[in-house]
């Protein structure tokens, strides 16, 4: 097969290369490409470009770096007339396009070429990537996560890493579940607004490296509460019996709740992340005949960083699975003296950079939802895997990832069925990561297709009150959260600040 990439040689970049180096790899595929018109910026906006280039990003080369046009030329034959080519990847939309078989445009918040894209960040972030095919239908989209972004440019290497990512998925599986277009045309910056953005960005970059002498990086805690059928996904709210907060040491976080009952006795695992080493383990607490959590003990530690401590029970077993994307693995790990003890027991995918990988059982089958880096962050591209056996063979969906969306991708913990439907939590990551926590009605789950829809969008409030929410669990009676607050770097200020997060109580039955 034949694929010609149609692009601008004033403004080739290391992205193209990459995507033609993927292409290349598919199975008898052949890169062509072929010229446009060269496009000019506005000088102050290829000033701005390089300025935060250089300032910001510290000349540290991406994929939205400049390539000379022979570079593509060289990995991708320049198109002759007697090729028959079988897709056009149109990169520019100026209607001069060679023909073929078939053909698809890329279009940033609805409109083609990277003025759009580079229009689209400058004045409210991250654009919606869309595949416009030769019938003008749309035939594949993606919100990208902008979480690992510093500035324009930055933010342009997240969008292209997902141009991939999609642009790969579709060609493998054309068939795909479409998000509704979002068209937003936008015209370039004036100089005066790009220079005072310039100003913005220095005063931003000097505000945060105070900011980080006074506050540890985003510092998340855990709630916890009983309850009886009176839950956050019966009320679609976090109103109810009032949120305790499981203390934690200053220099400590804790995040990923999972709670659990064995035997009448409630536990809960949870990541406990050093801030100094920036490594986690695995901890559980033991709530006592009174309800009381018990110390905190560790339960599972290996040379990689650990978190989102997934459990589930099999034919008498109790198994983990935590996050090990350092490792390049999905493994489940064999309870051997719970609940602190924990032996790998079966890795169930391996070679693949994944996070928070979530196992439910549907229509006879085991569903692992997670998701997958590419090239990018970790919050925007779910990808879904199924087995017959829990313990494999596993298989990859045919979408895979079959949502490119950062707010309603990554797992924010355990499925539920929800009023007799397949329901999950999600994180929003559009503002940053973990920043609110969406219920998901998984509507289509199949092999070959699948689909979602937002039920409620949960924000912190005074009821848990912070910055970010997280992650939402439920294990008998006992319910679970977690959300990030401002935490001082020094420990005689931590009972003044955490006095402002103090959860309220709300006795509305």
């Amino acid at each position: 097969m034949k694929y010609c990439l149609y692009f601008d040689p004033s403004h080739s970049r290391e992205w193209q290369l990459q995507l033609i180096q993927r292409l290349s790899e598919m199975s008898g595929a052949k890169a062509l490409s072929c010229r446009s018109n060269a496009i000019q910026y506005p000088f102050h906006i290829e000033r701005f470009l390089q300025f935060e280039k250089v300032f910001i990003l510290g000349n540290v080369s991406g994929l939205a770096s400049r390539v000379e046009p022979e570079a593509i030329e060289a990995v991708a034959s320049p198109l002759c007339e007697e090729d028959d080519c079988d897709l056009v990847i149109d990169l520019v939309g100026d209607g001069n396009a060679p023909a073929a078989k078939a053909s698809v445009t890329l279009l940033f918040d609805g409109v083609p070429g990277e003025k759009s894209l580079i229009t689209s960040i400058m004045h409210k972030g991250m654009p919606q990537v869309a595949l416009r095919d030769e019938k003008s239908s749309i035939v594949a989209t993606a919100h990208p996560s902008s979480e690992l972004a510093k500035g324009v440019n930055g933010s342009m290497d997240q969008a292209y890493a997902r141009v991939i990512t999609l642009m790969l998925a579709w060609i493998r599986h054309p068939h795909r579940w479409v998000q509704p277009l979002q068209t937003r045309p936008r015209d370039w910056s004036s100089a005066g607004a790009v220079l005072t953005e310039m100003i913005r960005l220095f005063l931003t970059s000097s505000i945060k490296s105070v900011y980080y002498r006074l506050f540890l990086p985003s510092h998340w805690r855990i709630g916890w509460r009983w309850v009886s059928d009176k839950d956050v996904w019966s009320r679609q709210s976090l109103d109810g019996e009032p949120w305790q907060v499981l203390p934690d040491e200053n220099d400590h976080f804790y995040a990923d709740p999972v709670p659990w009952q064995k035997d009448g006795t409630h536990y809960l695992f949870f990541e406990d992340l050093d801030h100094k080493s920036q490594k986690g383990i695995l901890c559980v607490v033991t709530f006592d005949e009174n309800g009381h959590p018990g110390p905190v003990q560790p339960c599972l530690e290996e040379p990689f960083h650990l978190s989102y401590p997934f459990l589930i029970e099999h034919e008498g077993e109790v198994y983990m699975l935590p996050e090990t994307s350092a490792d390049r693995k999905v493994t489940l790990y064999k309870a051997s003296n719970f609940p602190l003890g924990w032996q790998p027991f079966k890795t169930i995918l391996s070679d693949i950079d994944v996070a928070d990988a979530t196992i439910t059982r549907h229509d006879n089958r085991w569903w692992l939802f997670c998701v997958t880096r590419d090239g990018g962050g970790y919050s925007d591209c779910l990808s879904i895997f199924y087995a017959d056996d829990l313990f494999g063979s596993w298989h990859a969906h045919a979408q895979n990832p079959v949502l490119i969306d950062r707010a309603r991708a990554r797992p924010a913990g355990n499925f539920v069925y929800h009023d007799g439907k397949l329901c999950r939590p999600v994180q929003d990551c559009t503002a940053s990561y973990g920043g609110s926590l969406p219920l998901i009605e998984v509507t289509h789950l199949s092999p070959e297709h699948y689909e979602q829809k937002t039920l409620k969008h949960l924000l912190p409030n005074e009821r848990w009150p912070g910055r970010k929410l997280h992650t939402l669990n439920r294990a008998g009676n006992l319910e679970v959260i977690d959300g990030a607050i401002l935490r001082p770097r020094w420990a005689f200020l931590k009972k003044l600040v955490d006095r402002k997060y103090s959860p309220a109580s709300d006795n509305n039955d």
